[in-house]
């Protein structure tokens, strides 16, 4: 979700930026083993950590998820109509995900909002502003998010339904529709407009408004009753991607230039950006309530079918 910055490149976005050196975050705990600086943290030794060696961070919980905590439903003979569905989930979502992950990725990129370290990434030339490891990225993102959205629907603590899915009143979706029709416009004035603090934010709103209005107009039957399935599914994929977020901050993997964020962070050095821990909660959520819906409405309709 960053562009890669090659001298080639730098009139293309950023002419005239420049950004100040990093510097080693404070010590919270000091370890005296050896290893490398995490973001705050944990001081030793200083090995430094490519892009590919973050994508080893991702890859922790997604090979939990294709070996030893495979979802069941994926190769469930007893129950077909949820393993297709589970199947058409994930054909969708890396179709549609990814594509358009793609398309606001580059265009955070090219206004300069993220921006990569050459050293540390596999440059792709003028083919595209992202690279390699970036693009794999947007994959790895996404089928880790969705393959626990499916293992969230098979726990009885986060898939049991919280009440019979119901419509929801005309007037609270029809305000819904309402402010997130307002967050787009918003986001779209924000991209045109010349205050650059705003311009993440306004990415965020212009790309995703419109798709939480998909979620939120679908969806509608199933957020009350299926509300524990759409927060197990979002907040641990989209919490440990921004935990990586921070790594890759600490290490110099990416950057983010404080013109177009707003300010607000926290830990050492800043390293946990609220605007950019947004781009990363908001496009997980994204996935997984897709998810939960296309399940969530596999299920209504499996039970209405045995009912008859």
């Amino acid at each position: 979700m960053r562009i890669l910055r090659f001298p080639s490149l730098a009139p293309m976005a950023t002419a005239g930026l420049s950004v100040a050196p990093r510097t080693l975050p404070p010590t919270c705990v000091a370890f005296g083993s050896s290893g490398w600086d995490g973001p705050g943290f944990v001081a030793s030794g200083g090995l430094e950590l490519s892009y590919w060696d973050l994508h080893g961070f991702l890859l922790l919980p997604t090979l939990w998820l294709l070996t030893a905590g495979k979802p069941t439903m994926l190769n469930d003979e007893r129950d077909p109509l949820k393993t297709t569905a589970s199947f058409a989930y994930l054909a969708f979502i890396l179709t549609i995900a990814v594509g358009q992950a793609f398309v606001w990725d580059s265009v955070g990129a090219q206004i300069g909002i993220w921006t990569f370290n050459p050293e540390k990434v596999t440059g792709l030339g003028a083919a595209t502003l992202l690279p390699l490891e970036e693009i794999l990225w947007l994959f790895h993102h996404v089928i880790k998010a969705a393959l626990w959205t499916l293992k969230m629907s098979e726990w009885t603590l986060t898939a049991a339904p919280d009440g019979t899915p119901a419509p929801m009143a005309d007037s609270v979706r029809a305000a819904g529709n309402t402010v997130l029709a307002a967050m787009t416009l918003a986001g779209l004035a924000a991209l045109a407009g010349d205050e650059d603090h705003h311009k993440c934010l306004g990415l965020i709103a212009t790309f995703f408004a419109p798709v939480f209005a998909v979620v939120w107009n679908l969806g509608a039957r199933y957020l009350r009753s299926h509300w524990r399935l759409f927060v197990s599914s979002w907040l641990p994929p989209g919490m440990w991607t921004v935990c990586i977020d921070c790594v890759g901050q600490q290490q110099g993997v990416w950057s983010f230039p404080s013109r177009y964020l707003t300010g607000l962070s926290t830990l050492p050095e800043g390293l946990l950006k609220l605007d950019i821990a947004a781009v990363y909660l908001v496009s997980t959520f994204a996935v997984t309530a897709t998810g939960a819906i296309i399940l969530a409405a596999s299920e209504e309709f499996a039970e209405v079918r045995s009912s008859r």
